[in-house]
């Protein structure tokens, strides 16, 4: 259940906000934006952006780390994360890219597998260009899902790393449409937290007891999370994926404490 009060009240508190949207174009961690390089180097790091094992103290970490990396190498060679480079990749590359202070990023082998399979399917049915892909859907956010699930990188059900390309690719004007919320642990966490939401008694009880939900528990409760934030969107006149920059922050805040 949706509890309307506080969904209010945080709409409110939300207007009140002085918050300008990243922007993705940050030199040491994205190339210039251009129709080539940029968007192939968007699709393939976003199909590798998950746990990067990397616990250090510096001013970038996790997925901004991994950028940095990629970044790093691509300023080197400007075409490497494209899909004629990368069908080959190797996991010794994958290690030597994406290593920070000695360490390299943690599952190197499914990195590599996951690169490899974008670059192959990339080559088979879009020229081996990302673009191609996104002209075939005809800059249509609906459409590029549709599309992006042939990769194995994208075919979460949850669409996290389809809507996080989404989001990336749609501050650069390449994505036309609105963007829906991906319901991850996150935001669902963030939204029992605002107490937007009011999960059902003996849901709640499983909750707090930190016991697992079963298939459909989770899927009811994604899908009043969704209503909420939705609703929120609406109430604060924020789009959905600006939105998920905020609740995202707000839900790191929630993880560390």
């Amino acid at each position: 259940m949706i509890n309307e009060k506080r969904l209010q009240e945080l709409a409110n508190i939300l207007k009140e906000l002085k918050y300008s949207p990243i922007s993705f174009d940050n030199p040491e961690l994205f190339p210039e934006v251009d129709e080539y390089i940029y968007p192939n180097y968007v699709f393939f790091m976003v199909a590798i952006d998950h746990k990067t094992g990397f616990e250090v103290n510096w001013k970038y970490r996790g997925s901004d780390l991994l950028f940095y990396l990629a970044r790093r190498k691509q300023k080197e060679v400007n075409d490497f994360f494209t899909a004629k480079n990368l069908v080959g990749i190797k996991v010794s590359d994958v290690e030597s890219i994406f290593s920070f202070q000695g360490k390299p990023v943690a599952n190197a082998e499914e990195r590599a597998f996951l690169l490899r399979d974008c670059a192959e399917k990339l080559l088979r049915y879009h020229d081996g260009d990302f673009m191609n892909l996104l002209r075939t859907a005809e800059f249509s956010a609906e459409k590029i899902i549709e599309e992006l699930k042939k990769f194995r990188a994208y075919e979460d059900p949850l669409k996290k790393k389809s809507y996080l390309l989404l989001k990336i690719l749609k501050r650069q004007g390449f994505v036309r449409g609105k963007l829906e919320f991906p319901v991850d642990s996150v935001l669902v966490e963030v939204a029992l937290s605002a107490e937007i939401v009011y999960p059902s008694e003996k849901m709640l009880r499983k909750i707090k007891r930190g016991e697992v939900l079963s298939e459909e528990e989770s899927y009811e409760l994604r899908k009043e999370v969704l209503m909420a934030l939705n609703a929120l969107s609406k109430a604060s006149g924020i789009e959905a994926d600006v939105l998920d920059d905020i609740l995202w922050v707000y839900g790191r805040e929630i993880h560390r404490k």
